[in-house]
């Protein structure tokens, strides 16, 4: 069972991507919430995966975020939600929303997504109320690294900008760079080199994870 994947993206279409790992190419089947996150073709990416094995062989469904994965995991598992509606649930909801309907049980805004009935909503909400503290955990932690962006952006604005500026022009793509600003500490102190320097410690660390 693979955990995650990190290689060149080969292909990518709303649905379905591929990614190339050691010469070999692995077709994912993803959300749209993943897909609106991906990076340029043929450059780096790195997805968590979950294998399906079912009578009409073996499929990977690939996620941006541990949130996604684990949402999914919880999803087939419902009576009558197979891989297929828990993608369109994903693609349709997102996750923040779909863990607040379960947990007020506000099956309106599940039982939009395309395939998914009223009832299908209410025996969704009903199965995983009690399974969803992973996600909004998971969630939690999504929350602290955005708050510690904020943080950053809040320190100095015009320094901000000068970083992002600085790791555009070194090649370094967008979901790169904000990811690094979400993850990496700055203090007052910092001058806007040291900020570079960190980020592009914490992206060459995030580029080359086994």
């Amino acid at each position: 069972m693979y955990s995650f994947l990190n290689g060149l993206l080969a292909e990518k279409m709303p649905d379905t991507i591929v990614i190339e790992c050691g010469g070999i190419g692995f077709e994912l089947k993803i959300p749209l919430s993943t897909f609106e996150m991906l990076p340029e073709i043929f450059e780096t990416v790195k997805l968590f995966v979950y294998t399906f094995h079912n009578e009409e062989g073996t499929r990977l469904f690939g996620f941006f975020t541990k949130q996604e994965k684990e949402l999914f995991k919880l999803l087939i598992n419902v009576n009558r939600v197979g891989p297929k509606t828990a993608l369109a649930i994903l693609s349709s909801i997102s996750i923040k929303d779909l863990v607040t309907a379960i947990l007020t049980n506000n099956s309106t805004i599940i039982a939009k997504t395309p395939g998914l009935g009223k009832k299908s909503a209410e025996r969704l909400i009903i199965e995983l109320k009690d399974k969803i503290e992973i996600i909004s955990e998971l969630e939690q932690e999504k929350n602290k690294s955005f708050e510690t962006e904020q943080q950053n952006l809040g320190f100095n604005y015009e320094m901000m900008t000068e970083v992002d500026t600085a790791l555009i022009s070194l090649g370094y793509k967008n979901f790169e760079i904000r990811k690094a600003l979400q993850n990496v500490k700055i203090t007052e102190k910092m001058t806007t080199q040291e900020v570079v320097k960190d980020c592009i410690k914490y992206i060459y660390l995030k580029r080359n994870e086994i």
